[in-house]
Formats: structure tokens, C-alpha cells, sequence
């Protein structure tokens, strides 16, 4: 009689763990974002792609499993066609015909400009920028996403129940989590696609890549 008590608290524990990708198991995803892109935009030309990605991240921005507080943050980031070498580049950003002229950094890890504008965006405003003498407009690619940020958590969640379950104890997720934007520049692609990562403690990570039309996948972690 005992062991029929047992196993059934025990199948009731499993089937709330393994219902989707389980609520709880959502919920602690959630809780454990060290970075979710909420707004972006876009706008290219055959000389270089500037995008701004808009939402909140670790306010001490550290890859190493653990989730902390977040911050908003709102990065530019210029990827020219051509490599530079000069570490420091200049452009002029409008926004909602507010000009500012600012200093762009070489990340070399990416070959790209960027900077954090520390402002506040909804995907509503107007934006342009000029550059090298072009001027290109940004248009708020995230207004269109058929799948938004919050579907695309629940999707990935879906996608990698098997190694986030591997890797929970109980109520700590074990890991921290990333949602980005991946733009048809970075993917070579027509498409934009999201990004979700779970980095874990141990050092190991997973990835799903979630189409923003229609919610499928392109590739994921196996």
C-alpha cells in the first residue's frame, strides 16, 4: 500500500514537470533572463547594417550561469562590409529628428561598431543614421514579428524542456538565459530569426534558433 502512494506522488511530480515545458520550469526560464531584446531595428545599404536592439539585461553583464539583476539596455551595433581596422568611428543618430553625433567602438570579437545610447525605446519612434556620409533609416523590424518575445521564450522552453530538466534542482534553473535577434545580415538569410541560449553553471550551453514569422526552427541544440 505504501509503495502504491509513493509511486503515485511520484507520477504526480513527473507529470507536472513534463506538461509542456512545464510551469513551473517556464516560470524559473523567466525569472532567470540575463538578456531579452524587446524592440529592434534595422536598416542597411551595401556599404554597412546598423541595427538598435532594445530591452533589459544583467545590469553586471557577466556570462557565467547565473542571472542578476537587470537593467534596460538599448545598443547600436554597425557592421561595416568592408573590415576596419580603426578603432573608433563616427555617426550622427536621429531620433524623432533629434540629432546626436556619436562615438562608435570596434568590438573585435564581431568586426562591428557599438555603443550603448542609454535611451528608452517603444518601436514607435523615427530613426536614421548617418555614416561615412550615407544616411540610412531604421526601421523597427520587431513591429512586424509574428512571434514576439514573450512566445518565443515558451517556444524555446518547449524545444529544450530535455536539457533545462537535465539540468534543474528543484527550484534553481541552474543556468541563465538569452533572448537576442538575429538579423538577415548576421544570418546570411532573408529571414529574421530569435535566438534563445540557457548558459548553466557548468559551463555548457544550449541554443534554439525560432523563426519570427511562424515560430518554427531553424537548428537547435541536440
Amino acid at each position: 500500500m505504501k509503495k502504491k502512494i509513493f509511486l503515485g506522488c511520484l507520477l504526480a511530480a513527473v507529470t507536472v514537470m513534463c506538461f509542456g515545458c512545464g510551469i513551473d520550469t517556464l516560470k524559473l526560464v523567466r525569472e532567470n533572463m540575463s538578456e531579452v531584446t524587446q524592440v529592434y531595428y534595422y536598416g542597411e545599404n551595401e556599404d554597412f547594417a546598423i541595427s538598435i536592439a532594445y530591452g533589459q539585461r544583467e545590469n553586471e553583464y557577466k556570462v557565467d550561469g547565473k542571472s542578476g539583476d537587470n537593467v534596460d539596455f538599448c545598443l547600436l551595433t554597425l557592421k561595416p562590409t568592408r573590415k576596419s581596422a580603426d578603432e573608433l568611428k563616427k555617426l550622427t543618430l536621429s531620433v524623432d529628428d533629434n540629432e546626436q553625433e556619436l562615438e562608435i567602438l570596434l568590438n573585435l570579437n564581431n568586426g562591428a561598431y557599438m555603443l550603448d545610447l542609454e535611451k528608452k525605446l517603444t518601436g514607435q519612434e523615427k530613426i536614421s543614421a548617418k555614416f561615412e556620409g550615407q544616411e540610412v533609416a531604421l526601421y523597427p523590424i520587431s513591429n512586424d514579428f509574428k512571434i514576439d518575445s514573450k512566445k518565443a521564450v515558451e517556444i524555446a522552453c518547449k524545444e529544450l524542456e530535455a536539457k533545462i530538466l537535465e539540468k534543474k534542482k528543484f527550484t534553481n534553473l541552474n543556468g541563465e538565459c538569452y533572448l537576442r535577434v538575429i538579423d538577415k545580415r548576421q544570418n546570411g538569410l532573408e529571414e529574421t530569426y530569435w535566438c534563445f541560449t540557457i548558459f548553466n553553471t557548468d559551463g555548457k550551453d544550449y541554443s534554439v534558433i525560432i523563426s519570427t514569422e511562424d515560430g518554427s526552427i531553424l537548428t537547435k541544440s541536440e
